[in-house]
């Protein structure tokens, strides 16, 4: 039996359950501090680089159920150019993006996933914006174990392309999951399991022994649920109790948008007039399992929490990947964007040692690339035909080459294309639709055609040029 705390109300539980929750108040719970393990610096050294490399200080697993797509060990980089751009002397990265699905959560998605392997768990189930769920997915699929995910409605596609392929059944609920759903054979998964959780403290013990087993000034998390932020001083207090460091002097600050979840009393910016179209879900949750834990965290610390605007985010995105070759989803890039504010207000200085974590991989948030663009307005495209073919497909083709001629409706279209083929106008106006989202045609008119109303498509100069292109491929 393994006993648990609860985050919000305290109350202790003691249960076998990979999905534990507070009997009393349904919050989440933590694994409550038991015995220190017998641990130095020297067996650490030994071991190779991961997660499963802290096993002593992690929940007790069997060795050959563990679960691993090779997690962890990733970089502590020295971002000197970044720093440089900043003002900041010695200004560090902990590339969280190179984990196996891009994200922090494999730390804890391969604690779960190989308790759940030992104890014959068949099916994992939770509710997510994203990184949870293709973290989940992707573990169970090496486990063998089902995955049943739930995505709600701003779940970035990037993050569901990964889900669907690594197997996980998927469905749309903006609802999390009734308590009482699960058994020993199935478990319900949020980003506040407390074996989730105790996988993410790993992030802070890289740090720690990156650095020669001494802790930086100041470490910069994104806020999202609190679990992240709250397992860094989770880990620090067990790094000291272990003997493993003499003491920390490291303020932890977290990062958020305003408006977002509130977190803790603390430095805040005077004012927020950025607009933004998609929210950053990674960090706006709207659901902060662990904001008691996180409290905590900046506060025992020293730290403090910082807010930054999603223009800022998104500038701070463009300005990592051009100096560093970091391309991270905005939401991580936050804590980035966050270091002029603490910096002018007070709150760091320009001669720490200072970490930055980047908690998730720019190619998860499909949005992102657009809206670095926009951004920096210094995009220049070159088409390539063989890959806008691949891109648009053959029936793109035809259409816009009918259209080449003159403006056309659908259902004429469809007359052409149908000839010697099976194709239906459903089919037909969903290609228009996505020709004109590429800006490759546009709708030129309507007018009455026997007796009915038609929209009729001409191409756009992208169109036309597209089309010049793969005339001149095809003649040489």
């Amino acid at each position: 039996m393994t006993l648990f705390e609860c985050v919000n109300c305290s109350q202790t539980l003691e249960t076998n359950s990979l999905d534990a929750s507070c009997e009393a108040c349904g919050s989440a719970v933590i694994i409550a501090g038991g015995e220190r393990p017998s641990v130095d610096r020297e067996s650490f050294e030994r071991l190779p680089p991961g997660v499963w490399r802290y096993r002593a200080l992690l929940p007790k697993t069997v060795a050959r159920d563990v679960v691993s797509l090779g997690e962890g060990g990733t970089p502590l980089l020295r971002s000197s150019r970044l720093g440089s751009e900043l003002g900041f002397g010695h200004l560090l990265i902990k590339d969280e993006s190179r984990n196996p699905t891009g994200s922090f959560m494999d730390r804890g998605s391969t604690v779960l996933a190989s308790l759940a392997k030992e104890r014959g768990v068949k099916t994992c189930t939770c509710v997510t914006t994203g990184n949870l769920g293709a973290s989940l997915a992707a573990y169970c699929a090496k486990a063998g174990i089902g995955a049943e995910i739930r995505i709600r409605p701003n779940t970035d596609r990037g993050k569901l392309y990964q889900m669907i392929a690594y197997g996980a059944r998927i469905e749309t609920s903006s609802k999390p999951a009734k308590k009482g759903e699960s058994d020993d054979r199935s478990i319900s998964v949020t980003a506040g399991n407390p074996y989730i959780l105790e996988g993410e403290k790993t992030t802070c013990f890289e740090i720690v022994q990156e650095l020669g087993w001494m802790t930086p000034d100041v470490i910069l998390v994104p806020v999202g649920t609190g679990g992240h932020l709250s397992m860094f001083w989770r880990a620090l207090r067990q790094l000291k109790d272990s003997g493993l460091i003499d003491k920390s002097g490291c303020r932890l600050v977290g990062v958020q948008f305003p408006g977002s979840a509130p977190t803790a009393g603390g430095p805040r910016r005077a004012k927020y007039t950025d607009q933004v179209e998609e929210p950053f879900t990674e960090l706006e949750e709207s659901e902060p399992l662990l904001r008691s834990e996180a409290i905590r965290a900046m506060k025992e610390s020293g730290g403090c929490w910082v807010e930054t605007t999603a223009r800022e985010t998104i500038d701070a995105t463009g300005l990592l990947a051009r100096t560093e070759g970091i391309f991270a989803e905005p939401a991580a890039a936050s804590v980035v964007a966050s270091l002029q504010t603490a910096k002018s207000q007070g709150l760091i200085d320009a001669g720490e040692a200072i970490v930055c974590v980047i908690t998730g991989a720019g190619l998860k948030d499909t949005k992102a690339i657009s809206r670095i663009a926009k951004a920096t307005r210094q995009v220049v495209v070159k088409e390539d035909y063989s890959v806008a073919r691949l891109q648009i497909g053959e029936t793109k083709l035809r259409l816009l080459r009918s259209l080449a001629s003159k403006p056309r409706f659908g259902y004429e279209l469809w007359k052409e294309l149908s000839s010697g083929r099976t194709i239906t106008t459903a089919s037909v106006y969903q290609h228009l639709g996505e020709l004109e989202g590429l800006a490759l045609v546009r709708k030129s008119g309507v007018a009455t055609v026997r007796g009915r109303e038609r929209v009729f498509y001409e191409l756009t100069r992208k169109g036309s040029d597209l089309l010049k292109m793969a005339g001149r491929i095809q003649k040489s």
